[in-house]
């Protein structure tokens, strides 16, 4: 929201240089992105007893010393992901969001999708480090 309206106003946007700087210097910082498994799975019924996974919007709240830790946009799940951790691009397209990129995010708990804007990608592997193959 904020870049839309930095953008109205004709501002430019941050960079990911300025980003990582403040996050270095201990500003906590958050990304937004959509995820079907950081927090568990979340199913909707599509009928004749089928379900599908539903993605959902939400953020990472990072911070220096601190695990990251997504929320919810709707507050109704949050989980704090733990060390250690590498993040890979997958490729794959985000429906209905071209402006971001799909990620596997890899933690000592698991591995879990995660979708981020494309702006954000060098603070992400800043923060998150290249997935060891």
């Amino acid at each position: 929201m904020l870049d839309v309206l930095l953008r109205w106003a004709w501002i430019r946007r941050r960079t990911s240089a300025q980003d990582i700087e403040d996050f270095r210097n201990g500003q906590p910082l958050q990304v937004v992105g959509f995820t079907k498994s950081i927090g568990g799975a979340a199913v909707a019924s599509v009928g004749r007893g089928k379900q599908i996974t539903r993605t959902r919007q939400g953020y990472l709240r990072l911070a220096v010393g601190e695990a990251p830790v997504w929320g919810d946009r709707r507050g109704g799940r949050s989980a704090t992901l733990q060390s250690p951790f590498g993040l890979k691009l997958t490729g794959e397209k985000v429906p209905m969001a071209p402006k971001f990129e799909r990620y596997e995010l890899v933690t000592a708990d698991g591995t879990y999708d995660v979708a981020v804007p494309k702006k954000d990608a060098e603070l992400m592997l800043y923060v998150f480090g290249p997935a060891q193959n």
